[in-house]
């Protein structure tokens, strides 16, 4: 089996390279083709030319001969509509056509059909994307996949723990107000969250920080707080719900409808609704170290049993018959 994967590389949840990895562990000849440039002079052409390079001749005929090399039995494409139409005409236009499928990680725009319609399957990652899929007329037949956790990476840590909850994220107003209602200091980390840091209660470091950095504070901290971007999800779960539990962190979860469908609440993932029992969540397990290992335990069995990206490459070559 021979799959291209095609996207843009240095994502938020780095789809790209962690499908190609799953796809590696799982014996399959794999290939990146990243439209942002998928080595050192391509990246920097990218970056000069600006927005456009994605488009640019020179970009759509390394595209050719990658395919033309690599003759891929299927293309991965990691956020359909952030590839641009041409890609897509390409791909059709070789004979024999590789199958393509299409994930879908954020919401799109209503005049999204003609990429959509060029995917042999799409998958989404939040199952409201299926009513504005309807909506957009897409033919194409969808299934439900969330996002998922590349295992080698995130994994337990073995010590003490910070007795503190842990966010890192970039600021959007749902997710202030959520940590506004934390009544006990928490450890705050990512983008735009200056107002809060100057207001002195939170421990906030206003930045991004490096993927090597985030394990390990995953690994440290008493749980790790989640709530959702409320511009890109209404249903599903972000990367966020995966990879602490990945490193046995118990997950304080903002109610999702999508999160029954991966984790049980209770036992493997914690569930707030409000304030009062965000709160009281925290306090629990401040008081029961011994809950928050079980169930950050009971969370990291789970994610190895059915939330990897192996997991998730091996759902789409299932559905696709390969």
């Amino acid at each position: 089996m021979r799959i291209l994967l095609l996207g843009k590389r240095g994502s938020l949840v780095l789809w790209l390279e962690n499908l190609h990895g799953a796809c590696t562990r799982m014996g399959c000849a794999a290939r990146s083709f990243a439209i942002n440039g998928e080595d050192l002079g391509s990246r920097l052409r990218v970056k000069w030319e600006g927005r456009g390079a994605a488009t640019a001749g020179w970009m759509m005929a390394r595209f050719e001969r990658a395919l033309a090399d690599f003759q891929p039995d299927l293309v991965l494409v990691a956020g359909v509509f952030g590839v641009p139409l041409g890609y897509y005409q390409i791909l059709h236009g070789r004979s024999p056509r590789p199958l393509i499928a299409g994930l879908v990680g954020d919401h799109f725009p209503a005049d999204s059909r003609e990429r959509a319609d060029h995917c042999d399957r799409l998958y989404y990652t939040d199952t409201s994307f299926f009513a504005a899929a309807k909506a957009a007329g897409f033919v194409t037949a969808g299934r439900f996949l969330p996002l998922a956790v590349d295992p080698d990476r995130f994994q337990p840590r073995h010590g003490p723990r910070i007795p503190q909850a842990l966010f890192v994220a970039s600021r959007t107003g749902f997710r202030e107000q959520t940590v506004r209602r934390l009544e006990q200091p928490a450890r705050v980390i990512g983008t735009d969250w200056s107002v809060l840091a100057r207001e002195g209660f939170h421990q906030v470091s206003n930045r991004k920080i490096g993927r090597a950095r985030l394990v390990r504070l995953y690994q440290r901290h008493l749980a790790v707080l989640n709530a959702r971007n409320e511009a890109n999800v209404e249903h599903g779960l972000n990367q966020r719900s995966f990879e602490p539990l990945a490193c046995a962190t118990p997950v304080l979860n903002d109610d999702l409808p999508d999160l029954p469908r991966c984790f049980e609440p209770g036992r493997e993932i914690l569930v707030y609704r409000d304030g009062d029992e965000l709160n009281a969540l925290v306090a629990r397990l401040q008081r029961e170290p011994a809950l928050a290992k079980r169930i950050g335990d009971a969370g990291r069995r789970r994610v190895l049993a059915e939330h990897t990206y192996g997991h998730r490459v091996h759902a789409i070559l299932s559905d696709l018959g390969l």
